[in-house]
């Protein structure tokens, strides 16, 4: 068993116990805090070197609309950094759902962090991201939702250190969120749903939200009830595996119906 790896092969079922998560998944986390933070503040100071006829606009939002706004550039941080932290292990690493590299320095990958931190990152993004709304109608109750049951079952997988594979997969879909802030971006300096570039741009999202988020969830759903349950249910005990089956299906019915909201503006 290579060293940082967590694996088992017992197949007693186990009693779900609370553990606190690694340090490396603490770093993460506390430094996915930082850098919204200050992406938040830098989306500020940009605003304020952009040209007048874009920061008028700006300027006319409505609140919660300007709130959105300043969340994109945090946002699209984020999604860069998850794509580059995580493809390496989600291309290349063991995919049992019982591997778990606990380490914050790795041998792989171009940072050379672990998927622990980063799993830390993602989740101190998501409830900063929460902690720092107006309201949570003004974030919207989906992504509330989404927000505080991702970060309750990363926290949970880190303690327990379990469905790291899964996690990184869901960290690398990402991938779509840097074009979809493109696409807000556009939209807020005037240019039309209309016109090419945004027809491009909306297009690219559809088609990588497609490819990243919506196509593998058979797959990932399958694969849950067909032999990871199973895998899960032995290692942290059947609350532990329902709860993470819970958070499956809502990540499954949110993912889903977003995808249904751009297929009808199609």
């Amino acid at each position: 068993q290579e060293a940082g790896y967590h694996t088992t092969d017992d197949i007693t079922p186990k009693t779900m116990i609370y553990q606190p998560p690694p340090p490396s998944f603490l770093y993460g986390a506390g430094i996915g805090i930082i850098v919204y933070c200050l992406s938040r503040f830098l989306s500020h100071a940009l605003l304020r070197i952009c040209p007048t006829s874009f920061q008028q606009k700006v300027a006319n939002l409505k609140f919660a609309q300007l709130y959105h706004y300043h969340s994109l550039l945090p946002s699209t941080v984020h999604a860069i950094i998850q794509i580059v932290g995580t493809y390496n292990f989600v291309f290349y690493g063991n995919k049992d759902v019982l591997t778990f590299d606990d380490r914050l320095f790795v041998p792989y990958g171009i940072t050379k962090l672990g998927p622990c931190f980063y799993m830390g990152w993602f989740v101190g993004y998501l409830l900063t991201d929460t902690a720092l709304t107006p309201s949570f109608k003004v974030m919207g109750y989906p992504y509330v939702v989404h927000h505080l049951s991702a970060s309750m079952c990363w926290i949970f997988c880190a303690s327990n250190q379990v469905m790291q594979p899964l996690a990184s997969f869901l960290q690398f879909n990402e991938l779509s969120t840097v074009m979809m802030n493109v696409r807000q971006v556009l939209l807020t300096a005037g240019y039309k749903s209309s016109d090419l570039i945004v027809i491009v741009v909306s297009l690219t999202f559809f088609a990588l939200f497609s490819a990243v988020r919506v196509l593998p969830l058979p797959f990932v759903v399958y694969k849950w009830i067909s032999q990871e349950f199973v895998s899960i249910r032995n290692e942290v005990g059947w609350g532990g595996a329902i709860l993470l089956s819970a958070f499956l299906a809502v990540n499954v019915m949110l993912q889903g119906s977003w995808f249904a909201i751009m297929v009808s503006k199609l």
